[in-house]
């Protein structure tokens, strides 16, 4: 006689596979990596990379505290550069040029544009997010700096540096990543793609040279520099996240909105 499936399976036809399908857990974890749900893969890929970032400024946080291999790395570094600097009046001036774009001067200038911008544009949520974005950057670096209580290097351009606040992370590198990366970002949603295919490797290798200028004459260490830019890239990585789930879940609700509406 053929063995035949119990009397109280709900799904006694069914294959397994299809049953797996039907598990909740399945189902929750097919979504988080679906392009189509507003709480699918950019959700998902912006929380790894936000919590891969911040375990990676951990990692550096704990390797400059005390005499590491980093720090003496960083040292060796910061003497070559200085080296380099003191030959080099062209691009000393260069990169004290360059560091400026990091400056908070510049980048309030540049929050100020980006805000009014958005606020012509009528986009008030996203004007709102780029200022929460940039200032909440600023908070972060400073609770970090004063837990971390770093001091500057004693190799220091003292024309071009003049910060006394501790040294790690790098505040510059840290507003730069956050303010031109958000930026890269609104350009490629609100530009055309040919001039935002221009606008973004170019802001991104502003954020890279305003990272080094700050190596080059003497204001951080090499792992001030990563560490900003880690904990930017944290920051930056759950902003944009927030907003696509914003924009996705919108868009989501015009679709179910257009095909609940009667036909004419």
């Amino acid at each position: 006689m053929e063995n035949s499936p119990p009397e109280n399976d709900p799904l006694p036809h069914r294959p397994l596979r299809h049953r797996l399908r039907q598990h909740w857990a399945v189902t929750f974890l097919g979504r988080r990596f679906s392009k189509d749900q507003y709480l699918g893969l950019h959700l998902t890929l912006g929380m790894i990379l936000s919590l891969a970032m911040l375990g990676l400024f951990a990692v550096i946080g704990h390797n400059v505290i005390g005499d590491t291999e980093l720090t003496q790395f960083d040292t060796r570094i910061g003497l070559q550069l200085q080296a380099h600097r003191l030959g080099s009046p062209v691009f000393r001036a260069l990169f004290g040029a360059i560091t400026q774009m990091g400056s908070r001067m510049a980048l309030t200038c540049v929050t100020v544009l980006v805000a009014l911008l958005l606020l012509l544009r009528r986009h008030r949520l996203l004007m709102l997010v780029w200022l929460t974005a940039v200032v909440g950057g600023g908070l972060l670096d400073l609770v970090a700096k004063h837990a971390f209580d770093r001091p500057r290097p004693d190799f220091n351009d003292l024309y071009w540096v003049h910060e006394t606040s501790p040294s790690f992370p790098s505040g510059h590198s840290t507003a730069g990543l956050v303010a031109y990366g958000l930026l890269a970002y609104l350009s490629l949603l609100e530009m055309p793609r040919g001039q935002s295919r221009a606008i973004v490797p170019a802001l991104a290798v502003l954020v890279l040279l305003i990272g080094f200028s700050r190596m080059y004459l003497g204001a951080h260490y090499f792992s001030d520099v990563a560490g900003g830019f880690t904990v930017g890239s944290c920051w930056l990585a759950s902003v944009i996240s927030a907003i696509e789930v914003v924009r996705r879940r919108r868009k989501h609700l015009r679709a179910l909105a257009a095909a609940q509406a009667p036909a004419k």
